[in-house]
């Protein structure tokens, strides 16, 4: 015999770790009149479905419970400690996923996924560390190894001025070498390397 619509109730059921995933269908008990065969982990309740919230059933045990509201992870600091089971499939360990990863492309220079393995090597879970940022000094000196990696590429390109062989009047030589110096003592400036004043080029004409 076929069953009536109106012989069947709409329930909401939950994931293994008590998070709402879909409806499905109850069906009338027929060896106890008025009793329903509910699904497993299921609720005659229906969660509120505002977007960006998880529910989480209050009681797994009670086919009449109500459910616990859970926002979706407003940052990746949220994610911190919170470890997304490489087995799980359930809806809200997809959606987890997609948004850590989602923080992680968002400020790839702060926040990294960090998998965690078993002593094989095998993938259990994902999760989401900060990575270590440099202290004031090292930027510091980040800077100071950019500024002098500049002044070498300075003095490399005016290497060939100062060989013995190249047709250049005296002065011209010295003021070269005036130059150069110049950019050798860039590190010894006041302010350095926050602050540098870069000596200019002089003019030279070959000898002919």
């Amino acid at each position: 015999m076929n069953t009536n619509t109106e012989d069947l109730k709409t329930v909401y059921v939950f994931d293994e770790d008590g998070y709402f995933e879909d409806t499905h269908i109850a069906q009338p008990n027929p060896r106890r009149p008025g009793g329903w065969l509910f699904p497993p982990r299921a609720t005659t309740v229906k969660p509120a479905m505002v977007e960006k919230v998880f529910y989480k059933i209050k009681d797994p045990s009670s086919n009449d419970s109500a459910w616990d509201a859970v926002p979706y992870p407003a940052g990746p600091e949220d994610f911190v400690g919170l470890e997304i089971t490489h087995a799980s499939r359930t809806k809200r360990s997809e959606v987890l996923r997609t948004w850590l990863r989602k923080f992680v492309a968002d400020a790839p220079t702060l926040w990294r996924e960090k998998q965690i393995n078993d002593k094989d090597g095998n993938l259990q879970a994902i999760t989401i560390e900060a990575i270590p940022q440099p202290t004031a000094e090292e930027l510091l000196e980040q800077k100071a190894q950019s500024v002098r990696a500049q002044r070498d590429a300075l003095l490399n390109k005016t290497d060939y001025l100062v060989q013995p062989d190249y047709p250049l009047t005296a002065k011209q030589l010295e003021a070269v070498k005036t130059y150069r110096q110049a950019l050798r003592d860039v590190p010894a400036q006041e302010g350095f390397p926050e602050q540098v004043v870069w000596p200019e080029l002089p003019s030279v004409t070959v000898v002919r």
